[in-house]
């Protein structure tokens, strides 16, 4: 039985500042081979890993072998939120932005893995940084990353010009060299990343293993067309790209379009596998206009977001039956005054429904609770609002699950708006969210005994 080798580690002179290692009494994970165990590292976060350099000698440049780069710092931005308030302090951003840069260089200086599988940027970076971000992109695709993501989610009252996706990087990767390290792309995630039509289509029609592609923010981005026997792609999320005009999709591999922006062209065909779809706008969207194009796909869905504005549009669909969809979402915004209960047309058209989720952003006052129709719900086992404010409009669809549901074991309420949620404002806990903790005594009241209420 061959043994499996030790990596070469040769020293890094004054690269690494830690602490002097201290040999420690060998255990079972020391006597791992050292692929397993950069195996391991890979699966924590950098700073875990990179901890891990003090254990023993033998573990000190181990964690440098990490395939995964995953540079995150969302408690840092929220830090930062927490103090400047709505009067940002420039100078401390510009600090921080700096502290980050000279991380993320540091540990693609130290990397000595042959290969990345995740190479993940969230920070508050823009076109000021873009050799930086160039760069980071250049080291991350040359070591054949399957999984990008860039996230340059600003701070709050901080206005920059986005990172625009470099002529110089795309004239790169269409050489013929280019072309072979883009290969092992499987995932692709620009956010807040300005990106047009013609690079976008490149990665879809060149990346023969691409089966994830979200584009968020992009202002250059003004038509996509996803369509060949060819494409892999199994996963295509568009958002908040404000001047795209048309999206025509033929894809056969497709499982899940998600689609959030303005009223657009919209034509999909041959999408056999489709099974996930969200889907909706605001201000001068209209709903019906983006969901008839994929009518004919709705009977086969087994999730479907749908995003209604009530201030702007009214809820109005045609019976339709969803004989498989298993979780319904919807994501709303409303006026206290507004009634939900006219959501419930929608839910008995799914009768094997296993989860519904309400994400909702709600202003104004309270008003009475208005009476909820009867409806056996025999499937439904798990109930789910974000952005829950223990007002009439959230509180009488609650009461008509309670009642509906026989076989409901679960109920969560989360406060915390759905626009903060998985951000770094999920760190916040205003007053709001406060009295909505208070408010769910009045829901506890109704919640039947075997149901369980859990309260984030």
């Amino acid at each position: 039985m061959m043994k499996r080798r030790r990596l070469n580690s040769p020293p890094l002179k004054d690269k690494v500042s830690i602490t002097e290692n201290v040999e420690l009494p060998e255990c079972c994970v020391s006597r791992l081979p050292d692929d397993i165990i950069v195996n391991i590292f890979s699966r924590l976060t950098l700073l875990e890993a990179a901890r891990t350099s003090v254990v023993s000698s033998r573990w000190r440049y181990l964690w440098t072998f990490t395939a995964n780069l995953d540079f995150q710092a969302p408690k840092t931005m929220w830090d930062i939120n927490t103090k400047i308030g709505e009067r940002p302090n420039e100078s401390e951003i510009e600090e921080k932005r700096s502290k980050y840069i000279n991380w993320v260089d540091k540990v693609l200086e130290l990397h000595r893995g042959g290969y990345i599988n995740e190479f993940r940027i969230h920070f508050d970076l823009g076109d000021n940084q873009k050799c930086y971000i160039t760069n980071w992109i250049h080291t991350a695709l040359a070591k054949g990353v399957q999984k990008l993501e860039l996230n340059f989610d600003r701070f709050v009252g901080i206005i920059w010009k986005e990172y625009r996706f470099p002529v110089e990087c795309y004239n790169t990767i269409k050489s013929s060299h280019g072309l072979s390290i883009i290969k092992s792309l499987r995932s692709l995630s620009l956010k807040f990343v300005d990106v047009n039509t013609e690079i976008v289509e490149f990665f879809i029609y060149n990346c023969p293993h691409l089966e994830r592609l979200s584009v968020f923010g992009s202002k250059t981005l003004l038509s996509l067309k996803v369509t060949g026997s060819s494409i892999q792609l199994k996963h295509l999320d568009i958002n908040c790209c404000h001047y795209i005009k048309e999206v025509e999709i033929s894809a056969s591999n497709l499982l899940s379009f998600k689609y959030h922006g303005p009223q657009i062209k919209l034509h999909v065909q041959n999408a056999p596998l489709l099974l996930d779809v969200s889907i909706g706008g605001r201000h001068d969207v209209q709903l019906r206009n983006l969901i008839d194009p994929i009518i004919q796909y709705l009977p086969q869905l087994e999730t479907l977001e749908l995003l209604l504005d009530l201030k702007k549009d009214r809820i109005r669909f045609l019976h339709f039956e969803l004989p498989k969809l298993r979780h319904l979402i919807f994501r709303v915004i409303a006026d206290a005054h507004h009634n939900l209960l006219d959501l419930t047309q929608i839910i008995k058209m799914c009768p094997f429904l296993h989860k519904f989720t309400l994400k909702l952003i709600c202003d104004g006052s309270k008003r009475k609770l208005h009476e909820f129709p009867k409806c056996p719900l025999e499937h439904l086992k798990v109930v789910e609002f974000i952005g829950f404010a223990g007002r009439p409009i959230d509180l009488e669809l609650a009461f008509y699950f309670l009642e509906n549901a026989p076989m409901l074991e679960k109920m969560i309420v989360n406060p915390t708006s759905p626009y903060s949620v998985g951000s770094y404002f999920e760190f916040e806990d205003g007053e709001s969210e406060q009295a909505a903790r208070k408010r769910v005594k009045q829901l506890k009241k109704r919640v039947p005994q075997g149901v369980q209420l859990v309260v984030c």
